[in-house]
Parts: C-alpha cells; structure tokens; sequence
C-alpha cells in the first residue's frame, strides 16, 4: 500500500523548486479540479436522470397528448353517468297550457317526505306545455306547475303537483333510480 497519492507527489515536486511553500488550500483545490468528489446518487436523483432521459425522448408528447385526452373523456363521462332529467307536459283539463313555471323540489328524508322538502330548481313551462328538469341524481322528487299568472286558466284551474287528485296536499313522489322518466301533469280543476 502506498503512503502518498501519485498526484500528491507529482503536486510536491512541481513545487519543491520554489523557496516559500504554496498556500495551504493550493492543493485541495487542485485535487477537486483532478479528482472530483463522487457522490452517490439518492432515489430522487435516479429518478430525475430517468425522467430527464424521457422528456428527450421523441415520443413523449405524443404519449402526453394521449393521456390527457383519455383523463378529459373519463372526467366527461363521470360527471354525465349518473345525472339525469324529467320532462314532461303540463295539462289543464285536456289542453296543454300555454306557459308557465315549473317547481322541482328534492325529498330528503323517506319517512317524513313533506318536512324534508327543498326547491331545487324552477324552469319555465314553453308555449306547448313542455318542462324539462336536467343535472339530477337519484332520489324522490316532486313538481308543481303554476300557469301563468292572470290567465284563463288561472280562473278555472289552480297550482298542481304531479298526481294531485285534489286541493289537499296529498302528493305523490317520482322517484329516479334509474331511467328518466316522462311526467305529464294535470292542473286539478277550482
């Protein structure tokens, strides 16, 4: 085994020729310069090198573009599975009305249908008596139609929830649990 390091030899002899010894950091410099510190790379270091040797890589954009195309259709088709809409016709007596609003509420609660009640959308009623609530999950759901305000129908008809046989509020729920379903509703007579 040697005592010295060949270059520290070298290092004294190059400067033996001189009367006043070199600076004491003289020669650490010149050993980081001649012989670099190797340090041992880290996982992270491993994996930067990698995903420096990939982003050269010609096919990485494409490969980018691909996966961002595949997440925005899944992200789209999440968000579209599971909403779904009621439509349906208002009616009084055997004519459509003309116009008016329609009131969906949510239902909370099963047991106590009525005390859980909450508005959660209104749409107007068109020209042919079409409605149409969209954006909804599953659950229980109830609507009422209210004609427009001042009209003929007003006078002979009154505000009606789906199924409502009379002026009491006995209503009945429409429930979507899978299919959307088509309701026409039915103003219930003065």
């Amino acid at each position: 085994m040697q005592d010295k390091d060949p270059i520290e030899e070298r290092y004294r002899n190059a400067f033996s020729g001189f009367e006043t010894p070199p600076p004491e950091q003289a020669w650490e410099r010149i050993r980081k310069v001649i012989q670099p510190r190797v340090v041992k790379e880290g996982r992270t270091a491993v994996f930067k090198s990698r995903l420096a040797g990939l982003a050269r890589s010609r096919n990485l954009y494409p490969l980018l573009a691909s996966a961002a195309m595949i997440l925005l259709i899944i992200i789209i088709w999440a968000s579209y599975s599971n909403k779904h809409s009621i439509r349906g016709h208002a009616y009084a007596g055997e004519t459509r009305i003309c116009r008016g609003t329609a009131y969906l509420f949510k239902v909370y609660d099963r047991t106590k249908p009525l005390d859980t009640v909450k508005l959660i959308q209104s749409v107007p009623v068109d020209n042919n008596g079409y409605y149409q609530f969209s954006g909804l999950v599953h659950g229980s759901y109830m609507i009422r139609i209210n004609p427009l305000p001042g009209t003929e129908i007003t006078r002979n008809f009154m505000p009606s929830f789906y199924d409502q046989d009379s002026a009491t509020a006995e209503v009945n729920l429409i429930k979507i649990d899978g299919e959307d379903p088509t309701v026409d509703i039915h103003l219930v007579p003065r």
